[in-house]
């Protein structure tokens, strides 16, 4: 399930690991975060290049849902999570960053 190409957010509690286990699209270490369960859903809204919403009936989000990221460092050195998103042959980039 595509969860960022369909627009969904979830929150909630869960568990994460580090494994060294191929699991995304790099060699190394990845972090995996499991939602057990889920305490909050919303919906992105598209982006003026994303394509339209389909009109018939979309599937929920799940209730539960896995997500890896990739690791890597940052030209200071600190650590990012990201993740791609897309078509496989045209990836973007999502890195996840902390307010503040």
């Amino acid at each position: 399930m595509d969860d960022f190409d369909d627009r969904w957010r979830l929150s909630g509690t869960g568990t994460w690991k580090l494994t060294d286990k191929r699991t995304g699209w790099n060699d190394g270490r990845h972090v995996q975060l499991t939602l057990t369960a889920r305490t909050a859903v919303a919906t992105r809204a598209p982006e003026p290049d994303d394509p339209p919403a389909p009109t018939t009936d979309r599937p929920q989000p799940p209730k539960t849902y896995t997500w890896t990221f990739e690791l890597r460092r940052d030209n200071k050195k600190a650590l990012e999570l990201y993740f791609f998103f897309g078509a496989p042959d045209s990836r973007s980039t999502y890195i996840l960053r902390r307010d503040g």
